[in-house]
């Protein structure tokens, strides 16, 4: 039974539901009045509520991939949902992929924050048959790092991914990767992707006025909506998000600088081919601990310091840091602190 008292929230969930039930149970295109008189959650409102209310709800209804078809006849604009705006298309998996991707969920239960959303998907793809990863587990031995950034970004995660899917602006504490002080941050969030371990928001920055990535692990305490409406914004059309997701996890955030690193040329061509946007120095930076080693000399912008420095140390010692002085010096304490650890 539907409740006046439910949370807005939930109104609109409720709301939303019950347009798409209805309109896929009708034959033909109904009118808007049809529309408020039948279907839960707009009886009750004014006219001019309903109109702006049954607009959001068709725009919010997109975004998430389901159009409703409008069209013109001798009562004027009618709506209906054709099954092909709803419903995906049969998906015929030979067992051999069912055990591929039972294999790939399996191994992301406890490290990927929407793991059991995807298995809820796997067992409705297997139309109830036995879960193929049951007997194809008992062959695989690997064990992954738990995503624990997950686990403790888990409400803002979920926030974040609920603020991009409804357009809301969201405001934040954060903490930069060269600050300990937390400031307040206001972003229109289009995007949410993992790279080198950890989870990013990436979208409009209000403060800076350009779009911007978060990294999840720096804000402190709650994601709050900035406002009460409905929708808040709708991502430029133009914009191409990958360029985020394929940047190193070093130049995530706000550029802090510049750094050289010399690279054995035995993984020089490995990292020409995997960061493009490290660029290659056409002359030997001056002699380091490799100088009798063939080499090549990178720079690259960086925003994330740590991330840097794990990268280059990731490389061992085929890889040496070069400038600036203060992170070639944070190189050198934690490769002390690693030996002093296993001494």
């Amino acid at each position: 039974m539907y409740s006046t008292n439910m949370p807005r929230d939930d109104d609109k969930l409720v709301r939303q539901l019950s347009l798409v039930s209805f309109l896929l149970t009708q034959r033909r295109p109904v009118t808007a009045r049809h529309v408020h008189d039948c279907v839960e959650g707009y009886a009750q409102m004014s006219d001019t509520t309903f109109v702006r209310r049954f607009y959001d709800d068709r725009a919010d209804l997109l975004q998430g991939g389901i159009r409703v078809e409008a069209a013109e006849d001798e009562d004027g604009e009618s709506y209906f949902l054709p099954d092909e705006n709803y419903r995906l298309p049969d998906l015929e998996l030979q067992a051999e992929e069912l055990r591929a991707l039972a294999v790939a969920l399996t191994l992301l239960e406890g490290r990927f924050a929407y793991a059991r959303p995807l298995r809820l998907a796997l067992v409705n793809l297997t139309h109830g048959h036995p879960d193929p990863s049951s007997v194809e587990m008992e062959r695989v031995a690997v064990s992954l790092e738990p995503d624990e950034e997950a686990r403790t970004s888990g409400q803002a995660l979920a926030r974040l991914d609920d603020a991009i899917a409804r357009g809301k602006t969201v405001r934040f504490a954060y903490r930069t990767s060269t600050s300990d002080h937390t400031h307040e941050r206001t972003l229109d969030p289009y995007s949410l992707f993992r790279t080198g371990g950890h989870w990013y928001a990436a979208g409009l920055d209000h403060d800076r006025q350009a779009v911007r990535t978060f990294r999840l692990s720096r804000i402190s305490g709650a994601v709050r909506f900035s406002t009460k409406r409905p929708r808040d914004f709708s991502p430029p059309p133009e914009l191409d998000l990958s360029e985020f997701r394929l940047r190193p996890p070093w130049q995530l955030g706000d550029i802090a600088g510049e750094a050289t690193i010399r690279v054995d040329d035995e993984l020089a061509w490995w990292v020409t081919r995997t960061y493009p946007d490290v660029e290659t120095l056409p002359e030997v930076a001056p002699a380091g601990d490799s100088q009798d080693v063939a080499s090549t000399v990178f720079r690259t912008t960086y925003a994330d310091a740590d991330a840097l420095i794990t990268w280059v140390l990731g490389m061992g010692r085929r890889a040496e840091l070069l400038e600036p002085p203060h992170l070639r010096e944070a190189v050198a304490m934690k490769l002390r602190r690693l030996e002093d650890a296993h001494v």
